[in-house]
């Protein structure tokens, strides 16, 4: 008789993709080199036709110039850091526009609570999917964008094999890939935060399965835990929102239009997730304001959870969504009785990974109570997939080429083993698209702050993220981690001319 031995299964590892960027000689950027090409010419002429000192001044300028933009800490050059906190200072003490009054009192037209910065321009829709499921729309008309919201519930940590874990990996990848084939999703956010956990859930539903000949004691028993267990716990919420871009005339200005569009598309897009082990369904209007309330104003956070088991609706417009006094401040943004910080991704994890990296992020922890990891994603068309791999596949070969070092770096090879299995997964049908992710917290006072950083930069250090916190534009960031349409890329007001690539 014979025993097959099984091998151990071991789960597979996965790779963060690179940065795009292009090099074109001894490591430096074609932006960099452009530059210093410029600048070698024009000081060769002085040198050569008018005088030589003058000359070589010129060169030691070029160098002294184009130093603050090789050196990018954290992936931004010094001009652009230079740049954000000119741009700071400007709004804060010339525009006065870092601090935020809404209400009554405000120059608000109607004294309405509405939603500050990048948020304020937007209009949120009701539309009506094929199935006849309810769902909200938000309408950016400077991008003409339109957004949509996914209630998710993702499978967690039960007891799932891990194979089968694998499985829904891989089809959440497919899922992202498919995003591009329309060409008209730019942006697919996906929101887990952690909130406090009021018990008021557990306390109905306590209430409810009681029977009237339940025994005194072991009533008041049920109905006290059901009070005492969720004390100092937490709940997580997921959701996932997905941003179109209005490709006619009529969609861009008309709603009802794209509401239709939407209608019809909506089923195939949140029926598929499924596939992932993820349970989802459109939310509504009156969902989505609420998600923007009690983001803004965390004290509300009870009074929507009791009107929502209740059944009734909160009545609040998306225009009296926001809070009633904001402030952006330089490395925090303080909103209706919370501080909150948000931190970006400054690069993702330097060497392989399994599908478990980001675990220490998405848990509660004792120490943060208000807790939102953001992860962006920016699907390219199949066209553009194909053409942007191919073009890292080349910039990789020459990182390489350029240095003319007989041992190659150890970057170097990455980038390029990284750009070659792209390249690969690509032919075997995989898509490509750009990612990024912000990690925002929120505690109650300015002095807690120190304490939440230190604990949320640990946490990073060990899902192997490097964070930046980012700094001058704490209130964009704060609108654009609550994945309510907002997309930083299409916000960037550096100019383009100091940036690394």
């Amino acid at each position: 008789m014979t025993r097959s031995i099984e091998a151990p299964y071991e789960p597979p590892v996965y790779s963060a993709g690179n940065r795009p960027k292009t090099t074109l000689a001894f490591g430096l950027s074609t932006k960099v080199i452009a530059y210093a090409g410029g600048f070698f010419a024009l000081a060769f002429a002085v040198l050569m036709f008018l005088d030589v000192v003058a000359g070589f001044a010129l060169m030691g300028l070029g160098a002294l110039v184009l130093t603050p933009l090789v050196f990018a800490p954290n992936g931004r050059t010094l001009y652009e850091t230079g740049q954000l906190r000119m741009q700071f200072f400007w709004r804060k003490h010339v525009e006065r526009s870092t601090e935020y009054h809404a209400g009554p009192h405000s120059r608000i037209p109607g004294g309405r609570y509405q939603l500050p910065g990048l948020l304020s321009r937007t209009a949120a829709y009701v539309g009506i999917d094929r199935h006849g499921n309810e769902f909200g729309m938000i309408h950016n008309p400077d991008k003409s964008q339109y957004t949509v919201v996914f209630d998710a519930l993702p499978g967690g940590d039960e007891a799932i094999p891990q194979n089968e874990k694998d499985l829904y990996t891989a089809d959440w990848g497919v899922y992202l890939s498919d995003l591009g084939l329309p060409g008209d999703i730019v942006g697919a956010v996906v929101v887990v935060e952690n909130i406090p956990a009021t018990g008021l859930r557990l306390a109905r539903r306590a209430e409810h399965e009681l029977v009237p000949s339940a025994p005194p004691l072991a009533a008041e028993f049920i109905r006290q835990s059901s009070v005492r267990m969720p004390s100092g716990k937490h709940r997580i919420m997921a959701r996932l929102a997905i941003t179109f871009k209005a490709t006619t005339r009529e969609r861009a200005k008309d709603p009802d239009e794209m509401a239709t569009e939407l209608g019809r598309r909506l089923p195939d897009l949140y029926e598929s997730l499924a596939s992932a082990g993820i349970d989802s369904q459109p939310m509504t209007a009156a969902e989505i304001t609420a998600t923007a309330c009690r983001s803004y104003n965390p004290s509300t956070e009870n009074d929507f959870e009791e009107l929502d088991i209740a059944g009734l609706d909160h009545g609040i417009d998306w225009e009296d969504a926001g809070p009633g006094r904001a402030k952006d401040e330089w490395d925090h943004y303080t909103h209706d009785g919370g501080v909150s910080v948000v931190w970006e991704m400054a690069a993702p994890p330097e060497s392989v990974f399994t599908d478990t990296v980001l675990k220490p992020l998405l848990q509660p922890h004792d120490d943060l109570f208000r807790k939102r990891l953001t992860l962006i994603y920016r699907p390219y068309s199949a066209g553009d997939a194909a053409k942007k791999v191919d073009k890292q596949h080349r910039d990789a070969l020459h990182a390489i080429n350029s240095r003319g070092d007989k041992i190659i770096s150890a970057g170097s090879q990455k980038r390029h083993d990284i750009a070659d299995q792209a390249r690969r997964e690509m032919t075997a049908g995989a898509g490509f698209e750009r990612y990024s992710a912000l990690l925002t917290i929120t505690v109650g006072h300015k002095n807690e702050i120190g304490n939440a950083a230190a604990v949320t930069e640990s946490l990073a250090a060990r899902a192997r993220l490097r964070l930046r916190r980012a700094y001058g534009f704490q209130d964009a960031a704060f609108a654009a981690g609550l994945g309510l349409g907002v997309l930083l890329p299409d916000q960037i007001t550096t100019s383009v001319l100091l940036r690394r690539s």
